[in-house]
C-alpha cells in the first residue's frame, strides 16, 4: 500500500488542519489520468533583458510594435532586439506612471500615448515621435490613471466619484463639462477599467459598471451593473484572460479583503478562506499586480511590498501558490508585466532591470530560486512506520557536465509545527533518465507531514510522491 502525499491545499488558519504549501511551483491536472492526475511544475525563469539603471521602471506599454518604457523622467522605446531610443522627458522621476493608447490615425498613423503619473498628463504623437505635456487648462493634472476606451482616453477626478472623458482620440483635448459620477455609492473614484465592452468604476467601497450609449454623453451606469465590494489597492487589478478583470477588493462593511474575478456583469471570488486568513494579515493597499499566460495557463501575480509576498493565481485550475525569488523566501522580483515580441516581459521591482519570461533558464537572471511543497497530513491514531519514500520527477536533468543536483527532505511529526533535519537524494546528472528518487529510513509518527525542496537551477518536474509505510 501507498499514500500519496502531493494534494490541492493551502495551509492557513492551522498547519494542523493542512499544512500544504507550493512555492515556485503550479499544478496540472490531467483531463484523463495517465501517470498521475496532478504534477507540480516549476514556475516560468526570467532572463535579463535589458537594464535602465539603478532605479526601478515606472511604467510600460506596448503600441505599435515597440515596447514603451519609463525610467526616472524619461519615455523610452524599446524594439524586440532591446534597442532603447529616448522619446522625451517628464517633469517627475518617481512614482508609478499609467499609459493608455487610442490606436487610431488622429494626429498620425499609430495614434497617441496618454501618460499620467498624478502630477501632469502627457500625449506621446507615435508617428511624429513627440511627448509632450498636455497643456488644455481643463484636464486635472492630479489624474494618477488613464485608460482608453470606445474613442476616448478616461481619468478619474481624485479625491472624488468623477470621471472625465478626452475628445475623440486626441488626449490633448479635454472638456470640464464631459464628466460623470459614479454616484450609486457616494466614495471616491481609484481607477477606471477596460471590461471589453463596459468600463468599471472602480471606487473605494464600490464598483460599477458603465457602458457607451451614443448619447450626448456617452457613457452610463448599467441597470444592477453595481458590485458593493470596493478596490483595495488601485495597482493590484489587471487584465486576466480575454475578458475578465481580477483585483484585490475590500469588503467596505466588514473590512476583509479578498481577490475577485469580474467576468461581464458577475464576480466571483476566487481567493480562498486559508489564503484570505494570510492576506488580511498583509499590509494591502500597496499591493501590485499583473497576469500573463505561460505554457496554457492564465496567471493572477500579486504582489505585497511592505510585507515580501507574491501569490499566484492560476486561472486553469483555480489554485494558489507562493512566488519568490533567490533560496532565503524573498519576493518574486516581478512588478509591472506586458506581452510583447511574442513574451512576457517583467520589470524588476527594486531597479531598472528589465526580464523575458525563458522557459529554458531555471533561475532569475542568473540567480537560482528554491522551489517546494509540503504535503498532505499522513496520519493514524497509531505510530505508523515509514519503509520508504519515493518521489517521481523528471530525472535526468543536470544541465552541465558533472552537476548532480539534489532534493532535499524534512519530515515533520507533529503536524507540521517542526521540521526534522534535511536529507538528500540526487535527481539525476544529464541523461540519468532511469534515477529514482527514493528515502528510506524515515521513522515513524502519529501525524506526518513531508517538506520537499530543491534549490539548484535545473528544471524540476514532481509527476507524483508516495509514501510505503511498513
Amino acid at each position: 500500500m501507498r499514500y500519496p502525499i502531493i494534494g490541492i491545499g493551502l495551509q492557513g488558519k492551522s498547519s494542523n488542519v493542512s499544512a500544504q504549501r507550493r512555492m515556485n511551483l503550479y499544478m496540472d491536472i490531467q483531463a484523463q489520468e495517465d501517470k498521475t492526475m496532478i504534477s507540480l511544475h516549476e514556475r516560468v525563469g526570467l532572463a535579463l533583458f535589458a537594464n535602465f539603471g539603478d532605479t526601478p521602471i515606472r511604467g510600460m506599454l506596448v503600441a505599435g510594435g515597440l515596447l514603451y518604457v519609463v525610467h526616472r523622467g524619461t519615455l523610452w522605446s524599446v524594439t524586440g532586439a532591446g534597442v532603447k531610443t529616448s522619446r522625451g522627458t517628464l517633469s517627475t522621476t518617481t512614482g508609478r506612471v499609467d499609459m493608455a493608447h487610442n490606436q487610431s490615425a488622429i494626429g498620425g498613423v499609430g495614434g497617441q500615448l496618454h501618460l499620467t503619473d498624478g502630477t501632469a498628463g502627457y500625449t506621446y504623437t507615435i508617428a511624429s515621435t513627440t511627448l509632450a505635456a498636455i497643456t488644455d487648462a481643463q484636464y486635472y493634472d492630479a489624474a494618477e490613471f488613464t485608460v482608453y476606451h470606445d474613442g476616448f482616453f478616461i481619468v478619474p477626478r481624485p479625491g472624488t466619484g468623477q470621471f472625465y472623458l478626452s475628445a475623440t482620440d486626441d488626449g490633448t483635448d479635454w472638456d470640464a463639462l464631459d464628466f460623470a459620477t459614479a454616484e450609486k455609492t457616494p466614495d471616491d473614484l481609484l481607477r477606471i477599467l477596460d471590461n471589453s465592452t463596459e468600463i468599471l468604476l472602480a471606487g473605494s467601497s464600490s464598483i460599477e459598471m458603465w457602458n457607451n450609449t451614443g448619447a450626448a454623453f456617452p457613457y452610463e451606469r448599467v441597470s444592477g451593473g453595481v458590485i458593493e465590494l470596493g478596490l483595495e489597492a488601485p495597482w493590484s487589478a489587471a487584465r486576466f484572460g480575454e475578458s475578465s478583470t481580477v483585483m484585490l477588493a475590500i469588503n467596505p462593511q466588514q473590512g476583509q479583503v479578498k481577490v475577485i474575478r469580474i467576468d461581464g456583469f458577475q464576480y466571483a471570488t476566487i481567493s480562498n478562506p486559508e489564503l484570505e486568513t494570510l492576506l488580511n494579515g498583509y499590509t494591502t493597499n500597496n499591493a501590485t499586480a499583473y497576469s500573463y499566460v505561460h505554457d496554457g495557463h492564465p496567471f493572477y501575480q500579486l504582489n505585497f511590498p511592505t510585507d515580501g509576498k507574491t501569490w499566484l493565481y492560476d486561472g486553469v485550475t483555480n489554485l494558489w501558490s507562493e512566488l519568490s525569488s533567490g533560496t532565503l523566501g524573498a519576493r518574486h522580483r516581478g512588478e509591472i508585466g506586458v506581452a510583447f515580441n511574442g513574451s512576457v516581459y517583467v520589470s524588476d521591482f527594486e531597479d531598472g532591470r528589465l526580464y523575458v519570461h525563458d522557459k529554458s533558464t531555471h533561475t532569475d537572471a542568473g540567480f537560482p530560486f528554491a522551489v517546494e511543497f509540503q504535503g498532505r497530513h499522513i496520519f493514524d491514531e497509531k505510530p505508523i512506520q515509514i519503509s520508504r519514500l519515493w518521489v517521481d520527477m523528471e530525472t535526468g536533468v543536470g544541465n552541465e557536465a558533472g552537476l548532480d543536483p539534489q532534493l532535499s527532505l524534512f519530515i515533520s511529526k507533529d503536524g507540521g509545527h517542526s521540521w526534522g533535519n534535511e536529507k538528500t537524494t540526487s535527481i539525476g546528472k544529464i541523461g540519468e533518465y532511469a534515477k529514482r528518487a527514493i528515502y528510506r529510513r524515515l521513522g515513524r509518527g502519529f501525524d506526518l507531514v513531508f517538506r520537499l525542496r530543491c534549490t539548484d537551477a535545473v528544471k524540476r518536474v514532481f509527476v507524483g510522491a508516495w509514501i510505503n509505510p511498513l
